[in-house]
């Protein structure tokens, strides 16, 4: 037998666990009876969020799945996909992913071998107290963002970026640290933060892209039959599925944000084009600095991941 050691960082009880990690070991046992895995979440010894990509770098865990923000700076290229609003949904953002992987990605992950990379299903804006109804109603406000050009156009249009990662957002929340949070829907029921914003919007600012990564070494012990298993149940059969995942996985935080108390809209036309605006300026800056650090394929990404390619 070979035992593969799997690590995430979500809760045993969260879809990233209970609907991906745990039917995908499955499928490739039922694949190849030879290969057994061996779990662990938050909670579990190799369950911590920034410890992921240190383990399976160094062979602590043989398989390791991740948010690509992590670590700050070692992804930039498939970090693009964090740009401000290039995709629609998950599974347009995961099947662009994953697009671009051969070409453009693949060199960025080495020596690690890529099994699938996907993408959330979108930041959207909760706020505690203030329902927007103008880019004036944004001003002053202490919104967490992720780190980039998000955080850019928020700083632009007058608000003020609180950079900070999921786990940290509840007790930033609660303590009366910001008054807003531009995140993931799942994010709202697992922090519990649904009695602290109250007014939710729909329009995604964001997807992040995540991966899931087999150590150099892991994969080189495994036999023939047991990497055909492993790829066979990874890369594209894994991407087609994710779309359904993360419309599953939203749904217990969206259901929340439509209960007694909360608000769910949609942002005004001017409040949208005001941010698209400020972020599309942060994206080239973004770009143009990943060109002058020598990443000349950063404009391509932006193609791929934004559609442009698909419509020429």
């Amino acid at each position: 037998m070979t035992r593969l050691v799997v690590s995430h960082y979500m809760p045993a009880d969260h879809g990233t666990h209970v609907d991906f990690i745990v039917p995908w070991t499955l499928r490739v046992q039922a694949a190849c009876p030879s290969l057994e895995f061996e779990l662990h979440c938050e909670g579990h010894e190799y369950g911590l969020l920034e410890n992921q990509f240190s383990q399976v770098s160094t062979g602590v865990v043989d398989i390791a799945h991740s948010p690509a923000a992590l670590p700050a700076g070692r992804f930039p290229l498939t970090n693009l996909m964090n740009m401000p609003f290039l995709v629609e949904d998950s599974q347009q953002a995961s099947d662009r992913l994953w697009a671009a992987h051969p070409l453009y990605l693949e060199e960025e992950f080495r020596p690690l071998r890529v099994l699938a990379l996907h993408a959330d299903s979108g930041g959207v804006l909760h706020m505690r107290d203030t329902e927007i109804r103008s880019l004036d109603d944004l001003a002053g406000k202490r919104i967490r963002t992720p780190a980039g050009a998000i955080a850019d156009a928020i700083s632009v249009i007058g608000a003020e970026p609180v950079h900070l990662l999921p786990p940290a957002i509840g007790k930033a929340a609660r303590a009366g640290e910001i008054d807003g949070a531009i995140m993931a829907w799942d994010v709202l029921a697992y922090t519990q933060t649904q009695d602290i914003f109250r007014h939710h919007y729909e329009d995604i600012f964001y997807v992040s892209p995540l991966y899931l990564v087999i150590n150099p070494d892991s994969h080189a012990r495994l036999t023939d039959e047991e990497r055909q298993a492993l790829h066979g149940h990874s890369g594209a059969d894994l991407t087609r599925r994710f779309g359904a995942f993360w419309r599953s996985w939203s749904a217990p935080g969206r259901a929340l944000a439509q209960g007694k108390g909360h608000s769910l809209d949609r942002l005004p036309s001017s409040v949208l084009s005001g941010l698209r605006t400020a972020a599309a300026a942060g994206t080239k800056r973004h770009v143009d600095r990943l060109i002058g650090e020598g990443l000349g394929k950063a404009p391509d990404l932006i193609d791929i991941f934004s559609g442009r390619s698909e419509r020429r």
